[in-house]
């Protein structure tokens, strides 16, 4: 069953890599950081977004797993 996630990371990543990253969406923060959000279809998968993460030497700010947020917001979280 898929969870959601988000992932934060240092840095700006275009919003075109979300195909690479399964989908997932790619938020701008403040503070120079990208947020990666969305279902993920199970830990195989979390643990081949974070080897992706890491190929790209990206650095790795946090992950909270759960349910998603009941509001549509574009907004920091």
């Amino acid at each position: 069953m898929p969870e959601y996630y988000e992932i934060k990371v240092n840095g700006y990543l275009d919003p075109r890599w979300s195909e690479w990253f399964l989908g997932l969406t790619l938020t701008h923060l403040e503070a120079d950081e990208t947020l990666l959000y969305g279902q993920v279809a199970d830990q195989a998968a979390l643990y081949g977004l974070l080897e992706r993460i890491r190929d790209l030497n990206l650095t790795l700010v946090s992950i909270t797993g759960g349910n998603p947020p009941t509001h549509n917001s574009d907004k920091e979280r």
